[in-house]
């Protein structure tokens, strides 16, 4: 479970190292990984607990800032594009009605030709994991959590992305969800 602390502060350095690293002439809305958070209606915006938006100039700063201190994590944020990251408090909230809008977005994205990379369901917590290929690299990355009486979280990646980093990345930008990726060594196992 995240608390809301780690949570933003992880989502404010995540978009900070992301917005450094975009660029290019080609508009967001026509990059393979982008997901229109918007059409999968999980969650009503003006509840939202956290939302984060990093792309273009912003997350260009983020890499070039960290490339001294961390040339890793400023590598990594260079090849991103946008990270988009959707908060939802659960506490009072039944997240039975929740629930099925997970399922539906799930189901969204396997439509849409995104690949399951992890599921895990544990103790009525739930995460999923998905990647999107494009001319064999991987070109997003969404991941789908809801922890009941707690919340629930939408991320979404756009850009060159190396998995064998995202946990790495998940780990600077106190994420746990993204410490779930695999890595180069094998699954890491959820906490």
């Amino acid at each position: 479970m995240m608390t809301r602390r780690p949570v933003l502060s992880s989502i404010l350095a995540a978009l900070l190292f992301l917005a450094a690293t975009a660029g290019g002439a080609q508009r967001l809305t026509d990059q393979p990984g982008y997901l229109p958070l918007e059409q999968l209606n999980l969650f009503p915006s003006d509840e939202l607990e956290v939302e984060i938006n990093l792309d273009g100039p912003l997350l260009n700063m983020v890499a070039a800032a960290t490339k001294k201190e961390d040339p890793e994590f400023s590598s990594v944020m260079a090849g991103l594009k946008s990270i988009k990251v959707q908060v939802f408090p659960l506490k009072g909230v039944d997240s039975a009605g929740i629930k099925p809008r997970i399922g539906r977005a799930v189901h969204w994205l396997e439509e849409k030709g995104w690949k399951s990379t992890i599921r895990v369901k544990d103790k009525g917590d739930e995460t999923y994991i998905y990647l999107l290929e494009s001319g064999g690299k991987i070109a997003g990355l969404t991941l789908l959590s809801m922890s009941p009486g707690d919340e629930a979280v939408v991320i979404n990646i756009v850009g060159r992305i190396d998995p064998a980093q995202l946990g790495r990345l998940g780990q600077n930008l106190h994420l746990p969800q993204l410490q779930k990726v695999p890595t180069q060594g094998g699954a890491k196992k959820p906490e």
